[in-house]
């Protein structure tokens, strides 16, 4: 992690400073959420990293390991590697144990299961259905440019109408939607005649 740069106050994910020879930018590893660019003002100038230290760190506190940041890593796929995470996203938190201590359990058995791979073929509706969410998350993209590079940006998705159907799931073992379905919902939310 450069020095200076706080973990990301969205997902906890490590910040990684981007300077090209124009602009720089300091952006999340992990979820990918990002600084605006900076413009630099000259090659090797240490103005622009200053610059998005102050924007990037711009919080009152560290995120701690409340309900939100519990669901967010329990809708990830898990392995062996998010142990450590996983570890201190339990010594960190601030929640009420038989709120969260179900959604540990169920990632722990989680990255207790062996990897494997499975090879599966959707039908035809899920494949319909997940065009017309692409094609909606097609029209919230731009093109922008990153010392002269062009970049895909996709405007956010507001996910309230997601979360709105996981209080649905409330009275379930697991009363989480998975990452895709999570995502498909909050997608599916997205008018069709979205505009900019």
């Amino acid at each position: 992690m450069p020095s200076g740069l706080l973990p990301c106050a969205h997902c906890d994910g490590s910040p990684l400073y981007i300077a090209g020879r124009l602009q720089a930018v300091v952006v999340c590893e992990e979820c990918g959420i990002s600084t605006p660019p900076i413009r630099m003002d000259s090659p090797g100038s240490d103005t622009a990293f200053a610059t998005l230290t102050a924007i990037w760190n711009n919080r009152v506190e560290h995120r701690r390991a409340d309900q939100e940041a519990i669901s967010m890593t329990a809708r990830r796929t898990l392995t062996s590697s998010d142990i450590p995470y996983f570890l201190n996203l339990i010594a960190a938190n601030t929640s009420d144990w038989e709120t969260v201590g179900p959604k540990f359990a169920a990632m722990a058995a989680a990255l207790a299961q062996p990897g494997y791979v499975f090879k599966h073929v959707d039908p035809p509706e899920t494949v319909v259905s997940q065009a017309e969410r692409y094609q909606k998350l097609l029209k919230r993209a731009k093109v922008i440019y990153i010392d002269g590079a062009p970049m895909v940006r996709f405007e956010p998705v507001p996910a309230l109408c997601a979360e709105i159907a996981e209080e649905a799931l409330a009275d379930k073992e697991w009363p989480l939607l998975d990452l895709h379905e999570f995502i498909g919902k909050a997608i599916d939310g997205v008018p069709d005649q979205w505009q900019p």
